[in-house]
């Protein structure tokens, strides 16, 4: 049984190189996505709250799409590999599925101790707690990820 050691992006960057920007090393091996491009996607799932704490930021919330679309098609591009390897995963749809139960978890949670989420605060507070879970859980699915492809 073969043991792997946790890698940091940097170092698995850093072991694999590249070549022509291909977003595949020397030896055919995968580059990380940088793990701040996931704060994106943890942005898009504490969408909800965010609108719910500041119903003007939806223009805030498209910007960051827009911004998003042009960096994956432009400055990450060589990693669009990677990213589509953990799209293709069911290690991410099962994260993306338990977001949702995290989010309809609290929402019990709160309905068994009479609380509700009204406050611009509460919702702030949401926002953040699954905008860090995402990109946490993305973060570790990617990592999980290079190790499999990499191996």
């Amino acid at each position: 049984m073969t043991s792997y050691g946790a890698l940091s992006a940097h170092e698995t960057i850093t072991k694999t190189g590249t070549e022509g920007g291909t977003g595949v090393g020397t030896e055919g091996e995968f580059k990380a996505v940088p793990v701040w491009f996931f704060a994106f996607e943890g942005l898009m799932g504490a969408a909800y709250d965010i609108l719910k704490s500041a119903p003007d930021a939806w223009m805030f919330l498209a910007a960051a799409l827009v911004v998003n679309i042009v960096l994956a098609r432009t400055v990450l591009r060589g990693r669009l590999k990677m990213a589509k390897a953990m799209l293709k995963g069911r290690r991410t749809r099962k994260i993306a599925l338990g977001l949702i139960g995290l989010r309809i978890g609290v929402h019990v949670v709160f309905g068994a101790v009479g609380v509700e989420a009204t406050t611009p605060a509460a919702h702030l507070a949401l926002a953040l707690l699954m905008s860090a879970t995402t990109v946490w859980l993305l973060a570790f699915d990617q990592r999980v990820m290079l190790r499999a492809l990499n191996a």
